[in-house]
């Protein structure tokens, strides 16, 4: 067994050609291949990253809205309880006014009433009170002598009443 150094010599050149070829044609673009990889990954997962924060400051944003907006509503509504208690103030005072003058001119057309009833009565007392003088003398009397004396009977009926 001898050593053939050509043998060794072509087995390593041999060997230099196959690696050179390999380096050049698969590892350096199988490296640059990962390398890319590497990079889109990085670049996704601070792209994910942003999303997230952009995500947190939304919804941060959104709850502050919210609770601007719950604030908003909230003035509003109490606004509006006052205004309408104003307003059923207002209408409660309308509404007794409007019943005191009807009550005033229900009162103006009771005396008013009172008054005309008190006047026909008084005619028909005043009618009755010659009948009865005529039936109780059995002679006929004259209304308008006695008109005073009626009329002074009459008054007294009704200032007792």
């Amino acid at each position: 067994m001898d050593i053939q150094f050509p043998q060794i010599i072509f087995q390593m050149i041999n060997f230099g050609l196959v690696l050179f070829f390999l380096t050049r044609l698969v590892y350096k673009p199988v490296l640059k291949l990962l390398e890319d990889r590497k990079k889109k990954v990085a670049e996704a997962a601070k792209a994910a990253e942003q999303v997230l924060q952009e995500k947190e400051e939304i919804e941060k944003l959104k709850e502050s809205t919210l609770l601007k907006a719950n604030q908003k509503a909230k003035k509003i509504e109490d606004e509006i309880r006052k205004e309408a208690k104003n307003d059923a103030k207002l209408l409660l005072e309308r509404s007794k006014e409007e019943i005191s003058a009807k009550e005033a001119k229900f009162s103006s057309e009771l005396a008013k009433l009172k008054k005309e009833e008190l006047k026909s009565m008084e005619a028909e007392v005043k009618k009755a009170a010659l009948v009865i003088a005529e039936k109780v003398l059995g002679s006929s009397i004259d209304g308008k002598k006695h008109q005073k004396l009626i009329d002074d009977s009459i008054n007294e009926i009704i200032e007792s009443l």
